[in-house]
């Protein structure tokens, strides 16, 4: 009996001294993908918007209307018109991050369905169906 207790001790022992896991980290080359994306379209948009220029695009990945990866929906043709593969990575590499750590861990604070967006510079408006109804919902 002892030699159970014990074993069950030294078993709950072992997995409190066991090392953390390592935190996910995205794909470098995605968050550049999702960054330099986030400067061509809205790059003097405010915070918030620019938050949800990159949600918009994992949202699209979560979404079988597009492909399955950052690359092939920010690459696909006539869709994010700002993205150039030169924009600088910086200055939201690390919103980029962000945002690609917060989608693999469920919530990015962004509506899953809001997959298209429009601005001008100033200003991004995010919306649910790509046609303009009464019914369109606009974020934020």
């Amino acid at each position: 009996m002892i030699n159970k207790i014990i074993a069950a001790l030294l078993a709950a022992l072992s997995l409190l001294m066991a090392p953390p896991a390592e935190a996910w980290e995205p794909d470098p080359a995605d968050v550049a993908y999702v960054s330099r994306t986030i400067w061509g379209e809205c790059r003097g948009c405010p915070e918030e918007e620019q938050w949800a220029q990159g949600c918009c695009i994992v949202n699209r990945v979560d979404d079988p209307r597009w492909p399955g990866t950052i690359a092939e929906v920010v690459l696909q043709p006539n869709q994010f018109q700002g993205f150039r593969p030169d924009n600088p990575v910086e200055p939201f590499y690390d919103m980029a991050r962000e945002i690609l750590i917060a989608w693999h861990n469920g919530d990015t604070g962004v509506p899953k369905d809001m997959c298209f967006c429009s601005g001008d510079g100033k200003h991004q408006t995010f919306r649910t169906t790509y046609i303009i109804t009464s019914e369109t919902r606009f974020y934020p």
